[in-house]
C-alpha cells in the first residue's frame, strides 16, 4: 500500500465516521435514540473487549473518539439551547 492509497482509505474511514456522528446526532435530536446511551455503548465495547493487536487498539481509540465527540455535539448544542 503506498501513500496515495493510504490517504484514500484514511478519508474514506473519516468520512464514514462523520456520517456517523452526523446520522447519531440527527437522530438523537429528532428523539428517535438516546444518544448518551450509544455513546456510552460505543466505550463499553471499547473498553470490554481485549485490544490484543494494532487493528484492535485502532478500533477502540477510533470507538473512544466517536463517543467523546457525541458527547461534545450534545454538549454544544444543550449550552446553546440555555437562557442566558
Amino acid at each position: 500500500m503506498d501513500s496515495d492509497d493510504f490517504d484514500k482509505l484514511a478519508g474514506s474511514i473519516d468520512g464514514i465516521g462523520q456520517a456517523l456522528l452526523r446520522l447519531t446526532a440527527e437522530l438523537e435530536m429528532q428523539g428517535v435514540i438516546d444518544g448518551s446511551r450509544v455513546s456510552a455503548a460505543w466505550l463499553q465495547v471499547a473498553d470490554c473487549r481485549p485490544e490484543t493487536t494494532a487493528v484492535h487498539r485502532s478500533a477502540h481509540n477510533t470507538l473512544r473518539q466517536l463517543s467523546q465527540m457525541l458527547d461534545e455535539a450534545r454538549s454544544s448544542r444543550q449550552s446553546r439551547w440555555l437562557p442566558d
